[in-house]
């Protein structure tokens, strides 16, 4: 009898450690593995009213994501703690957000140009918007982010503004582009992976992606335009892994 009292203990104790290790291997796995639990979690930076914001929250949320949005006067890198992505938006007032990102250990989808320039996406004063657009050329049709586009791409249901970068990084990955002649090239979606060199020669601490949505112009995105930016979204939050 004290046998098999020995042994059921012996097992119950093996069971118990077993479950243990497993417990902690599944947390290494959801902080290491490939989209953990926060990648599906969005804080989303806007300004105090107005804008197409709505648009993206509502869109995010059909996606499945939890989306949190802040005015961009309350924003702090400390509040976006345990979200996969910060968005944002091209209604920010960028002297709010300043350079508060660029270390940012979350991966951060731009649609803001000044802000992606303070951040060193691009150089400064190395940005524009323009009017009467419709189309885009994908120029990295093997990128995640270009979701198997290719060539030119209706990003419009009708005219609309884009914004761009000029001259992003050497290491910066080109997605898609406003065709424009000569070495000025306006670049409407561009990615740093993580650990790439951004204008600055600095290193990024996580993915981040500049992607063209100026405010107002969201419900003018065709069913592409939103392709692509889903895909941006989903880039950004895998933040390197597989």
């Amino acid at each position: 009898m004290k046998k098999c009292m020995a042994l059921l203990l012996a097992i119950v104790m093996a069971l118990t450690l077993f479950g243990c290790s497993a417990s902690t291997q599944g947390t290494a796995a959801d902080a290491n593995g490939a989209v953990s639990g926060n990648a599906k979690k969005i804080m989303l930076i806007r300004k105090k009213e107005g804008g197409g914001d709505p648009f993206v929250i509502n869109h995010l949320k059909k996606l499945g994501y939890q989306v949190m949005d802040v005015v961009d006067a309350d924003f702090t890198v400390e509040k976006a703690a345990g979200y996969g992505v910060i968005y944002v938006s091209e209604s920010v007032n960028s002297s709010k957000i300043d350079t508060k990102l660029r270390q940012s250990a979350i991966p951060v989808v731009y649609a803001k140009t000044q802000a992606a320039s303070d951040a060193g996406l691009v150089g400064p004063q190395q940005f524009g918007q323009d009017e009467g657009v419709k189309t885009v050329q994908i120029i990295d049709s093997k990128h995640p982010i270009a979701a198997g586009l290719k060539d030119t791409v209706a990003l419009y249901k009708e005219d609309g503004k884009i914004s761009y970068g000029l001259h992003p990084g050497k290491e910066a990955a080109i997605i898609a582009e406003y065709p424009t002649s000569g070495d000025n090239k306006k670049v409407t979606v561009f990615a740093y992976e993580k650990g790439a060199k951004n204008i600055s020669n600095s290193p990024v601490p996580a993915r981040q992606v500049f992607f063209s949505l100026p405010s107002g112009e969201e419900p003018k995105l065709t069913d592409n335009g939103w392709k692509l930016f889903d895909a941006a979204i989903e880039w950004a939050a895998q933040n390197g892994k597989k």
